[in-house]
């Protein structure tokens, strides 16, 4: 009977065997959807274009781009929580926005760190605090002292929005210095930077990339970035840690997620790709020049990094006020 059992069962696991083997031999067999959540033309969307076209080559498989922008990214994340975990669907995003919005929102419909896993880190981009040149500090003593000096909220800054990385990274400035500076949303860096030239406004806190070109002209001055170190796009802007100020960093750190149960074999083998994508010479020369610092790491270390996120902007969303009403 034993040996009936097993003639019978042998083709079948056979099968199953070559079925798996299979499978795991020709990943990708279609394309692969990579979610930006956020408007086309943005930082983030040129970042994506530029690691979907090369993974596209290195895989084998067109991966395409879907733009699902709205809720402060929450709308492209939920899309990538609710998609099947089979390494056709990703989504790449700032990190700081995951971290930020598990306690902005009331309520979110995916947990990040549950429903999403870590396929790598892939870039980073600073923040930096800049100055109409009539505002009198040049640099971040200057600043602080005269913030002290004045009433409390009658220096303002603009940002991208409430709850946008640029916003909670000035109230962490607040914080950490002992200042309170004022906050003045804005529907995006553009109009922000508008006024701040305009003179409307006399700080303003955005992305390096689009501040750099104001800069280079004269019409605007950087006071500081908020990264560990001083970036490469611009070597002569100071950080507030060297200005003795460890606790006021926050650079916009680009991750790639999946949905969470998707096969560790995926995982590492898209871990790999993008790897070798990033190490390659003409993506960081683009990726430098559109002002990213290649930022490479394991599914793990980016996992650990979400969650250090969520635990180092609660305090500070709270403390804020903001919320997403």
């Amino acid at each position: 009977m034993k040996s009936k059992i097993i003639s019978v069962l042998a083709p079948i696991l056979c099968i199953f065997h070559l079925s798996l083997a299979n499978a795991q031999t020709i990943y990708p067999d279609k394309a692969i959807r990579l979610i930006v959540p956020q408007a086309a033309g943005g930082p983030s969307d040129v970042l994506g274009r530029t690691v979907a076209q090369k993974l596209s080559d290195s895989l084998g498989k067109n991966v395409i781009v879907d733009n699902k922008p709205g809720a402060g990214g929450n709308i492209g994340t939920d899309a990538l929580a609710k998609s099947k975990p089979d390494g056709y669907v990703m989504l790449i995003t700032i990190v700081g926005i995951l971290g930020i919005n598990e306690t902005l929102y009331r309520s979110l419909p995916f947990n990040v760190t549950k429903d999403l896993d870590g396929v790598a880190k892939v870039a980073s981009s600073p923040m930096v605090l800049v100055a109409n040149p009539a505002f009198e500090p040049n640099t971040i003593p200057e600043l602080i002292t005269l913030a002290k000096s004045k009433p409390a909220m009658s220096i303002a800054y603009g940002s991208a929005g409430t709850g946008s990385p640029q916003h909670i990274g000035g109230e962490l400035l607040n914080s950490k210095a002992g200042i309170k500076l004022s906050h003045i949303p804005y529907k995006g860096a553009a109009p922000a930077l508008t006024d701040l030239l305009g003179g409307q406004v006399p700080l303003a806190i955005v992305g390096l990339p689009a501040a750099m070109p104001y800069i280079k002209a004269g019409k605007l001055k950087a006071i500081a970035v908020f990264s560990k170190s001083r970036s490469k796009l611009a070597p002569n802007i100071p950080t507030f840690v060297e200005a003795g100020y460890p606790e006021i960093e926050a650079d916009l750190v680009y991750g790639v997620f999946v949905p969470a149960g998707t096969p560790k074999p995926v995982i590492n083998l898209l871990n790999q790709k993008i790897g070798d994508a990033l190490n390659a010479k003409d993506v960081k020369e683009k990726l430098l020049n559109d002002g990213f610092d290649v930022v490479y790491s394991s599914p793990n270390e980016l996992n650990e990094y979400l969650k250090s996120e969520i635990q180092k902007w609660r305090p500070i969303v709270k403390d804020s006020g903001a919320t997403s009403d």
